[in-house]
């Protein structure tokens, strides 16, 4: 029997021994990564220029509805000041009625921003992205971190990892 158990466990190490050999950790090489910051795209003094002027499009679009609200919350603060001094139920009646009011065109302007604001920047977003993605390829990067997305969660310890400025030169010089 001790001859045995000794084969078993020759066997064994040797085993063992071929199937640590066999399964040498392979070479990794490190990933070159980038950042950038993605929130700079839309900034109006140095940003992705096709894509500002889109924004500012629909800014001067939706203006008469951010107007047309902005009045009606100041006719309803006028009228809740003066139903303060002087209560009545008419007044009342036509606070509840101009709140329903505003809080509807609201909703609406907010649901017709989104709608627009997809169906003109979705197809500039997309360039973007990809332009991003050949950029990045160009540059042999194997992760773009945005920062952006990760404020408090990435420190940068060289500045000149961040390639936003190069990139949105490069975009804006390619996509006029």
């Amino acid at each position: 029997m001790n001859l045995t158990k000794l084969f078993l466990i020759a066997a064994f190490v040797i085993a063992f021994a071929s199937l640590m050999n066999a399964q040498a950790p392979a070479q990794v090489t490190p990933a070159k990564v980038g950042a950038i910051n993605s929130q700079a795209f839309s900034d109006p003094t140095g940003g992705i220029t096709r894509l500002v002027n889109t924004l500012k499009t629909i800014d001067a679009e939706f203006k008469p509805r951010r107007d047309e609200i902005a009045q009606l919350v100041a006719r309803f603060n006028t009228l809740q000041a003066d139903a303060a001094r002087a209560p009545t139920a008419a007044k009342q009646d036509q606070l509840q009625t101009l709140q329903i009011e505003i809080t509807r065109k609201q909703e609406d302007a907010r649901a017709a921003f989104a709608k627009r604001t997809a169906a003109l920047t979705n197809p500039i977003r997309l360039s973007v992205f990809n332009a991003l993605e050949a950029f990045a390829r160009q540059r042999g990067i194997d992760v773009l971190i945005d920062l952006s997305k990760f404020p408090d969660g990435v420190l940068l310890v060289n500045k000149n990892a961040d390639l936003t400025p190069a990139f949105i030169r490069e975009f804006n010089s390619k996509n006029p």
